[in-house]
């Protein structure tokens, strides 16, 4: 069925073995002098190794005042050169081809990169980071294509295979091209071919430069995504202008390059489509493509030639491999959570880009799973997405692994992560699961109840308790009436609450979900909290979307609010050191946050007993899992 998806095509003259694509990524795998380090070898190369027929570096600036980050990859030297080469000699090693992503950051320059003064299209400063711009003259964006043209003869001496011109995301290229940016009123400006025309000299002057045969992609954006940027008409004409040009294919983005799970995966393959439709040379598309048959959807209905997969090339840098070997039910699939891929704060210490559900993502040549020396027997308290990763990754080095769990499916409350609306591609991550354990060998017993004197009559050498967490029930007169209940309980459907008026207690993630839920259901839910903001400690990019769904839910909050005592239909809360009420409602919610569930743990500790995830510390998945992880790989 997948068979179309590993026939070669051509960009230009070079020849790609497979329509997989793996496109210019921040990996954080590069140091402050503007070095890739050794892991980013590592990192680039399992990805060839996995089956991805070609792949894109991330950006790679052109000059020192283009900078966007503190470590960003450089390419403006002729000193990168040898550690750019190590990068493609270990691509081409693995069988894949390498492209260098040549960029410039213009108005966009990343705070404290250089002291040099950020350039632009125009003088218009970035909106959300407003600095003095230097709107380049005729003369200075010679330089500039000049510069992206020694950039390009650097890539060919590193022996990419060809370059791609970074005409997307808001950077220097993109604010050329963007009607709401380009404010220019000489060749360089006005019409939408004159807005293009800086980056379709950069790609003849490239093409003179390096040879004809020497491919060079243009990546653009097929739609800004704002009121008053480029639409995906304004791309159109643009990539004809660069075919015109001589590029030899076109990579089509979208203005706000990485989304969430509230966006819905393909959301972008349409745009690709209508650019296809007006050109000649292969179309690249990419837009949240995570699934096997929605790539091949992608190529068969000619809406692109090359499908990328973005965040979910870092999921699982295997993919291709595992379609080609019929082995869909092992992919990893990415649910857009950004967890470990996108906001470095998040990141473990002295790594870079991960996966929230596969931390072995950019631990390449790192972490190992290696057959052991001394097989145990162990037990695994609980199925949920700790345990499970922490009982296939023991079971393939050799363990005999048993994994307890005390309901009949497996999941735990990972499962209820993926009840709120756009996040169904969670369940996928415990069905993955649950395929490693079956294929490495280990035994999962559901329904099944762990006391202390089970496990001391089953003489394990090893006993992992991931048995997650419980609701934390604060001591608040009025909690035990009859009309309240645990989020758990309305994530599960154990209660289901239709055109109620619902107040819930408690405005961090699993509060703000459980309100998403209930405001779907046709409630109106009303949320209290003391914190001063709504689930604070979810990701940026999700949280946005997830507080402007509410908003068009009209879900309510007070925040900054101490609750004192629940009523019937209501609550008593302080407010700067006031006491209000709030009342008629149907019902009450309680989502006061998760405490370790240790009871059992209590009673057996010994240095064989090993607590992860939530059994250890109340937190998220991304702590759970790569706790299991570590855990699994020293045992």
């Amino acid at each position: 069925m997948y068979q179309q998806l590993f026939t070669p095509m051509k960009i230009g003259k070079l020849e790609i073995k497979n329509r997989f694509v793996v496109p210019a990524m921040d990996s954080h795998y590069i140091n402050e002098e503007h070095y890739f380090t050794n892991q980013a070898v590592n990192y680039y190369g399992e990805r060839a190794k996995g089956g991805f027929g070609l792949i894109f570096t991330e950006f790679l600036c052109v000059s020192e005042e283009g900078l966007a980050e503190k470590t960003q990859a450089g390419i403006y030297d002729d000193r990168f050169i040898d550690m750019l080469s190590k990068i493609t000699e270990r691509v081409h090693e693995n069988g894949g081809k390498i492209f260098a992503q040549l960029q410039h950051s213009g108005r966009l320059q990343g705070k404290g990169t250089t002291s040099l003064m950020p350039v632009g299209a125009s003088n218009l400063p970035n909106p959300s980071n407003p600095q003095k711009v230097h709107e380049l003259t005729v003369d200075e964006i010679q330089g500039i294509i000049q510069k992206f043209v020694d950039a390009a003869l650097r890539a060919q001496k590193a022996e990419f295979d060809g370059v791609e011109i970074h005409g997307a995301h808001g950077y220097l290229l993109a604010q050329f091209l963007s009607k709401d940016v380009n404010k220019r009123v000489d060749q360089y400006g006005g019409n939408i071919t004159n807005r293009a025309r800086i980056v379709c000299e950069i790609v003849e002057a490239v093409k003179n430069a390096c040879g004809q045969d020497y491919p060079v992609v243009v990546r653009t954006s097929g739609d800004e995504g704002y009121v008053g940027g480029n639409s995906i008409e304004d791309a159109m004409v643009h990539a004809m202008c660069f075919e015109n040009a001589g590029a030899d294919a076109i990579h089509i983005s979208y203005g706000e390059a990485i989304r969430s799970y509230y966006v819905k995966s393909g959301f972008n393959i349409e745009n690709v489509k209508r650019v296809k439709e007006v050109v000649s040379i292969p179309v690249i598309g990419v837009g949240r493509i995570n699934d096997a048959t929605l790539a091949l959807s992608a190529i068969r209905s000619q809406a692109m030639d090359f499908v990328a997969l973005g965040r979910q090339s870092i999921c699982d840098p295997h993919f291709p491999e595992k379609v080609q070997g019929g082995r869909l039910d092992e992919i990893l699939t990415c649910t857009g959570c950004m967890q470990r891929c996108l906001y470095t704060n998040m990141f473990e210490e002295g790594y870079g880009t991960s996966c929230m559900i596969n931390p072995f993502s950019g631990k390449e040549g790192d972490w190992v799973i290696e057959k052991t020396d001394h097989v145990k027997k162990i037990a695994v308290i609980g199925a949920g997405p700790a345990g499970l990763q922490a009982a296939w990754v023991l079971a393939k080095r050799g363990h005999q692994v048993t994994v307890f769990e005390k309901e009949s499916v497996a999941g735990g409350q990972y499962r209820l992560a993926c009840v709120p609306m756009m996040k169904q591609d969670l369940a996928k991550t415990i069905s993955t699961y649950l395929t490693f354990c079956h294929k490495y060998g280990a035994n999962i017993q559901y329904n099944t109840s762990v006391t202390k004197e089970f496990l001391e009559n089953k003489d394990f050498d090893e006993i992992i308790m991931a048995c997650g967490s419980k609701p934390v029930i604060p001591p608040i007169e009025g909690i035990d009436h009859e009309n309240v209940y645990s989020a758990l309980d309305i994530l599960s459907f154990k209660h289901l609450l239709k055109d109620q008026k619902v107040l819930v207690l408690g405005a961090g993630l699993v509060g703000v979900e459980t309100a998403e839920v209930l405001a779907e259901y046709g409630n109106s839910v009303h949320v209290v909290d003391m914190l001063d903001q709504a689930a604070p400690l979810a990701p940026k990019r999700p949280r946005l979307n997830l507080l402007d769904h509410l908003k068009q839910l009209h879900v309510e909050f007070t925040l900054e609010s101490k609750v004192l005592k629940i009523n019937q239909d209501g609550i008593v809360y302080e407010k700067n050191n006031q006491l209000e009420t709030l009342s008629h409602f149907d019902t009450i919610v309680l989502a006061f946050g998760s405490k370790s569930n240790q009871d059992l743990y209590q009673k057996i500790k010994n240095e064989h007993i090993h607590l992860i995830g939530d059994a250890s510390k109340a937190g998220d998945a991304k702590k759970a899992i790569f706790e299991a992880t570590q855990l699994a790989l020293k045992l």
